[in-house]
């Protein structure tokens, strides 16, 4: 179920977490290159605090990247709702001019494919914020699903990737558990850069730095022993990518029931960026004032604060103003999930 935060009113109450940039939440500040980011906000901690630096340093970067990514999210609202504005203004003309629409829809299209470099690498497809980490590609892989995997005959599956040592070998099949099964192969395709995970309806899914994506959209090979893969030589495996949040070249644009088609898309696309904005929103006010809390005491005391702050507000009478507070805490996290980070082990 999605969560929205633009209906939610913002609080600036005494709040203490996002110690390591907190979880994938959408975002924006847009920045042409990593050397137009914004200067690191907070000043270094005295000698007393030296624990708490290192930790204010990379609430730093995250903040920075952070702060690029809103810029990013608000240079395509301006776009989207003055491309809104152009459709419905066409609707109401008898004759379209759609050169002038696909003019606007393809400034729209250059800049989605900007969104690595214009959001600093910290917003994905799907318009969530990864801080602390690159932003990654989810994925499925054809023939790769956790019915398969954990019954039938047993199988070693070998995998490779163009420039790596050395190919990884999974054992799947004769009923191991579910568990297991995704253990094994997070174990295996670690070393090449994937990570297996669950969705939230218990699918089996895949991710790799969006960096990284091209390169292994077209060299990731897979060999079996017959079962569920060929032997012998080793065969590309057929991958797809999530479909991007906002896809503007499929709208298409040559009458009027395809423009009030794409004036749809545009008003759903805006909705999307404006949820993705009030939660970077809501992520950089916790930076900042983590940030200024790390300043002040050590590192240990911070995270006895954070415990404590964390399960008081568990605690409270649910209302509104507390579910928005805890909610960028838990984005994102769901039963599978927390299978998926145990496998890693």
């Amino acid at each position: 179920m999605s969560t929205t935060f633009s209906g939610i009113n913002q609080t600036s109450g005494d709040k203490r977490w996002s110690k390591d940039g907190a979880a994938v939440a959408p975002a924006s500040a847009r920045a042409s290159s990593p050397a137009s980011r914004p200067a690191p906000e907070s000043p270094r901690p005295s000698a007393g605090a030296a624990s708490g630096w290192r930790y204010s340093t990379q609430l730093n970067e995250q903040l920075s990247a952070a702060q690029c990514a809103l810029g990013y999210v608000d240079d395509m609202l301006r776009q989207l709702e003055s491309f809104k504005s152009s459709l419905s203004q066409q609707l109401a003309q008898r004759r379209l001019d759609s050169a002038d629409l696909k003019q606007q829809q393809g400034e729209l299209a250059r800049s989605w494919q900007r969104r690595q470099a214009d959001s600093a690498g910290s917003l994905d497809s799907q318009l969530r914020l990864s801080l602390g980490a690159p932003a990654r590609q989810n994925f499925t892989a054809q023939g790769l699903d956790l019915d398969s995997l954990t019954g039938g005959q047993p199988e070693t599956l070998v995998f490779a990737l163009d420039g790596q040592a050395a190919p990884a070998s999974v054992r799947v099949g004769d009923g191991i558990s579910r568990e297991a099964a995704l253990r094994r192969l997070n174990q295996a395709l670690g070393p090449l850069g994937v990570r297996c995970e669950l969705d939230d309806r218990g699918r089996l899914g895949f991710s790799c730095g969006e960096q990284q994506w091209d390169k292994l959209r077209s060299s990731l090979t897979v060999r079996g022993g017959g079962v569920r893969f060929p032997g012998g030589m080793p065969q590309p495996l057929p991958v797809q990518a999530e479909p991007p949040a906002l896809d503007v070249s499929r709208w298409q644009l040559d009458d009027h029931a395809q423009v009030r088609q794409a004036l749809q898309g545009a008003v759903r696309s805006i909705a999307q960026l404006q949820q993705t904005r009030a939660a970077i929103g809501n992520a950089i006010a916790e930076a900042r004032q983590s940030i200024s809390q790390l300043t002040r005491t050590d590192e240990q005391s911070w995270a006895d604060g954070f415990v404590s702050d964390f399960n008081a507000r568990l605690n409270q009478t649910a209302d509104f103003n507390h579910l928005q507070q805890l909610v960028p805490a838990v984005l994102g996290i769901s039963r599978y999930r927390v299978i998926s980070l145990l496998s890693l082990r």
